[in-house]
């Protein structure tokens, strides 16, 4: 079963503090026993002087160790500490008969002598540990070491110290010895109370962090659930943009603003989307109207001719220039809305550099051609070459000037090109009627041609193409007229062309 993100975070959490308790209860508890340990040789110790007191006691009312033994063994026993008494044989008199010293057999045997500790006047004991002086090193140099000491006795040994480590301890007292050793289970007796209180401690700390790490996780969390909801809502076709705050910079922080930038992406994009297809429809249904009125005459005329027109030369003859003047239109209707096709397509332009005077000379001079009569001239001043597509530059030029010459007849033409900064400016301005003020907004919508509409010919995409030719060159195109005052239309280009991606789409 798979769980959740938070769930597990939880999870490990809990078992890092888990892991940290165990390992606070061990080193605790190793801690303990090491200082019980201590406390209990302490307590062993100061039950030597006791031990010898007691022996004396009973030896001044004239009791001797083997009656005494039992009263001695249980006065001296306490909680965690076991007690034997011995006479000088090494036989067992009274206490603890699982306890026996190893040395107990070398000491009754004379293999060993009790010896009697530094500071200690009062019987001769072993129990340590106490310092001693041993020499070491080559040169014979003493350090001090912590060892219980004895005298070994025999043949070739003479007299000389013994450092051995014992855990058990023995006295000698009037009449044998006594011996004591702490109980390992009264260590652990002393631990449970502590390792009690410590687990339960634990295990709330580790129910609480589970918690916790739940609250904490699913607060940290938040950020992702939103966004796996917001992509989950893109998914299903809901490209509402939505933009989350973040506190901070780390990842989540940084996930989340990548989203806000994928989001805004695509909905910028679908709004794009959607601009674009509402254009396409409005552009095919007005490319369907505007087809369907010549085919609608020419339809009409040859249904004419069919009914018997055709007999009459003159009205046949009229008919069919009719017909001619509408295939024109359709023909120009046609290669405009091609035109248009290949520069909403997604084939990048084709920059490269221009001579500016002679882009503009080459305007003037069709221009004359079509109208020799047409005063037309051109100004070139502070630029030399412009860096664009020439055959869409061109055409949108040529598409300016020709809406001059329909809509402004015999009223001067001039172009006009200046450099600007990183920028050059290109007019064309006629002194013709100008527009109003609501054809001037609607000028460069497609099919859109004014009050002149039903006497002037025309497709109405004229502007629209030098609108789309500007757009994908990276510049813009404004138009300043009023009625009376002519009309200027303004093309802004960058000196340098812009990179892919960087071109306006309208």
């Amino acid at each position: 079963m798979n769980r959740s993100l938070s769930s597990r975070l939880a999870a490990l959490y809990t078992l890092l503090l888990g892991i940290t308790v165990v390992l606070v209860i061990v080193a605790s508890s190793i801690a303990l026993v090491y200082e019980l340990n201590r406390f209990s040789r302490d307590i062993i110790i100061a039950k030597h002087d006791e031990a010898r007191t007691l022996a004396e006691q009973y030896k001044l009312q004239g009791v001797s160790l083997d009656k005494a033994a039992a009263d001695i063994a249980r006065e001296l026993s306490g909680i965690g500490l076991q007690v034997t008494v011995f006479n000088t044989k090494g036989k067992y008199l009274a206490g603890d008969k699982t306890l026996r010293p190893p040395l107990l057999a070398k000491v009754v045997q004379g293999r060993i002598e009790l010896i009697q500790p530094p500071g200690s006047t009062r019987g001769n004991t072993i129990f340590g540990p106490f310092p001693l002086p041993i020499p070491t090193g080559r040169h014979g140099h003493n350090r001090t070491t912590t060892m219980t000491t004895f005298i070994a006795r025999g043949p070739d040994s003479g007299d000389r110290r013994l450092g051995i480590s014992e855990p058990r301890f023995l006295i000698g007292v009037d009449g044998g010895y006594i011996a004591f050793m702490p109980s390992p289970w009264v260590i652990f007796a002393n631990l449970e109370p502590y390792w009690l209180i410590i687990v339960s401690i634990g295990i709330v700390a580790i129910l609480l962090s589970w918690f916790i790490g739940r609250v904490f996780s699913r607060q940290a969390l938040a950020p992702l659930t939103e966004v796996t909801g917001s992509l989950q809502a893109l998914a299903g076709g809901d490209y509402t943009q939505r933009r989350f705050a973040t506190a901070g910079g780390d990842e989540i922080a940084q996930l989340t603003e990548a989203y806000n930038d994928a989001a805004a992406n695509v909905a910028s994009a679908m709004d794009e989307r959607k601009n674009t297809e509402a254009r396409m429809r409005q552009f095919v249904a007005d490319a369907g109207h505007e087809l369907r009125t010549p085919l609608t005459v020419i339809a009409g005329y040859i249904d004419v001719l069919r009914r018997g027109a055709i007999e009459e030369p003159k009205v046949a003859r009229q008919i069919l220039g009719t017909m001619v003047l509408e295939k024109e239109h359709m023909r120009g209707l046609i290669d405009r809305l091609m035109r248009l096709a290949r520069m909403d397509a997604e084939a990048p332009p084709q920059p490269m550099p221009i001579n500016v005077r002679e882009l503009l000379r080459d305007q003037c001079e069709a221009t004359r051609r079509l109208d020799e009569s047409r005063q037309i001239d051109y100004s070139v001043e502070g630029v030399d070459e412009i860096f664009a597509d020439r055959a869409e530059l061109g055409e949108a030029l040529w598409n300016i000037i020709e809406n001059a010459l329909k809509y402004a007849p015999d009223a001067p033409i001039h172009l006009r090109a200046v450099g600007e900064e990183d920028h050059v400016l290109i007019t064309v301005r006629d002194e013709g009627p100008g527009m109003t003020e609501g054809e001037r907004l609607h000028a460069f919508e497609r099919f859109y041609r004014g009050d002149a509409r039903g006497s002037m010919p025309g497709t109405g995409l004229g502007l629209a193409i030098a609108k789309r030719a500007v757009d994908r060159a990276g510049g813009t195109i404004t138009i300043d007229s009023a009625p009376g005052h002519g009309t200027t239309v303004t093309i802004r280009l960058p000196q340098v062309f812009p990179k892919p991606g960087m071109v306006k789409e309208s």
